[in-house]
């Protein structure tokens, strides 16, 4: 069938093919047609002139039934109204019919209104939202309208809310690893974090100038107080983690403070040297050294200290807001934290066995401490050789465990303690004159 907006070219070919100035090959390749219709136009040319490329029903009124217009905005007001929800065959099936129109017909009412289906594919949607953002620019919207494109957005944002993985609950298993990196200024730090596998959530993080126990127990508390204490934690084989050769747990030798922690607090700790071993945290990093760092920089940021506020006040929860899943409330095992402030600071703590001397008394980083009973106020006395653990709380305060009770350790000032070099305590003067002599 020859097309009407194809009339003067197809006239204006054929006429060339007549005065030989065109070939008939060259004619169909022009016309796109093949050689047996370009003999059939020039055949019809003969007969009928320049009609022949007039289609006969031009002009003639169509024979399908014409839709009024009250019956579009029938069915237009019915479907935005009451039907919004329902596809487009679900509508037809339910109300379609009954203005005795044809499936098709009731489609091509919709498009000529920019109005899609719930169930509509991607490249139609992509379309429709650019059509809607430049009637809604140009005030060519109805309030009808309008109210089903918020309805459509919110559809399919619905339709792509992240999941969690089936197979992992939240707390289920959480990764830690540092990144060594530029991060800011012109000194390499690491940026120590802790991600959920199952939502994939950023749980803390933290940064210090090296790959740190303490910067690891920053993160480690930061999450507890915030979401909470996770099952199991994966982690590489550093030194803040694991040793080798290390004893069983029950003798608790060889144990790293990192270790001890995770045991007091019941949480399965395992380690492994296989970056595919806590991929989740791996990816993470991957992440942050695309973002992060960009941030930092157009944030003029240059101190540890400002580093470590962005990345927990506005980029991690930016980033989990983006990147990470919901948190289903059924598939949690995340163990709430029932420990006040000061138990937490306890539990999580690094430990050094000391021997008491015969003063009674504990030397610690240079220093002499003595045990103090909390409730009675009074300093205690021990048997010189008795073992006593010394714990360092998170927020820096010194405990003495002592046959398994807590004592608190009070710091004796220098000018109390009596410095003797010979074996009776007496030490003579500078200007005594035994100073004179030299034993040799």
């Amino acid at each position: 069938m020859v097309k009407l907006i194809n009339k003067d070219l197809y006239s204006e070919t054929i006429k060339k093919v007549i005065d030989k100035e065109l070939t008939q090959k060259e004619a169909a390749l022009k016309l796109e047609i093949t050689d047996r219709q370009v003999r059939r136009l020039i055949n019809k040319y003969h007969k009928d002139g320049e009609n022949a490329f007039i289609h006969k029903n031009a002009g003639k009124p169509s024979h399908n039934k014409k839709i009024s217009d009250d019956i579009s905005n029938e069915i237009i007001n019915n479907y935005l109204n009451e039907f919004s929800d329902y596809g487009f065959t679900h509508f037809y099936e339910e109300q379609g019919y009954k203005y005795g129109i044809s499936f098709s017909t009731m489609i091509s009412i919709f498009i000529a209104n920019e109005i899609i289906s719930p169930y509509a594919q991607h490249k139609t949607v992509r379309l429709y939202n650019e059509n809607m953002k430049n009637a809604i620019r140009e005030k060519k919207i109805t309030e009808s309208q309008e109210k089903l494109y918020e309805q459509r957005k919110q559809e399919e944002f619905e339709k792509h809310i992240r999941k969690s993985t089936l197979h992992y609950s939240f707390g289920q298993e959480v990764q830690m690893d540092a990144a060594f990196w530029i991060w800011f200024g012109t000194g390499e730090t690491a940026l120590h974090l802790a991600v959920d596998k199952a939502t994939k959530k950023v749980l803390s993080g933290y940064f210090d100038y090296e790959e740190t126990t303490s910067a690891y127990l920053n993160v480690l508390k930061n999450m507890i107080l915030n979401f909470g204490i996770p099952v199991k934690i994966k982690t590489d084989k550093r030194n803040s983690f694991s040793i080798n050769n290390a004893k069983s747990s029950k003798s608790k030798l060889n144990v790293t403070q990192f270790k001890r922690i995770c045991e007091d607090l019941e949480i399965n700790l395992v380690c492994n040297s296989d970056p595919l071993f806590k991929p989740n945290v791996e990816r993470e990093n991957g992440t942050f050294k695309r973002r992060l760092k960009a941030e930092l920089r157009h944030e003029g940021i240059t101190t540890i200290e400002d580093a470590n506020k962005y990345l927990n006040e506005i980029f991690i929860p930016k980033m989990n807001k983006r990147f990470s899943y919901d948190i289903n409330p059924k598939k949690n095992v995340m163990r709430k934290n029932n420990y006040s402030d000061k138990e937490l600071n306890f539990i999580i703590s690094t430990r050094h066995k000391r021997t008491i001397d015969n003063a009674s008394s504990i030397k610690f980083l240079n220093r002499y401490y003595l045990p103090i009973n909390d409730e009675t106020g009074e300093v205690m006395s021990f048997k010189s050789g008795t073992i006593c653990d010394v714990v360092t709380s998170y927020d820096n305060s010194l405990y003495g465990i002592i046959n398994d009770k807590v004592y608190s350790l009070c710091l004796i000032e220098q000018s109390e303690i009596k410095t003797t070099n010979s074996k009776n305590g007496y030490k003579p003067s500078k200007d005594n004159p035994w100073t004179k002599f030299k034993i040799r």
